[in-house]
């Protein structure tokens, strides 16, 4: 009984840092992705003020 109860604590414990690991994953590329846009728009910006002077 005591092995049985290991098993299913170690499989939760793995399904559930497995769940937190994709969680941070997707919370990290989509703040990546964020911060690429704001450079890009950065970019656009410094480029038309410049092309004006």
């Amino acid at each position: 009984m005591e092995n049985d109860e290991l098993f299913f604590l170690l499989i939760f414990n793995i399904v559930g840092v497995g769940i937190g690991v994709w969680f941070l994953y997707t919370r990290l590329r989509a703040k990546l992705v964020e911060v690429e846009e704001r450079k890009a728009r950065r970019w656009k910006h410094q480029i038309s003020e410049e092309s004006e002077e």
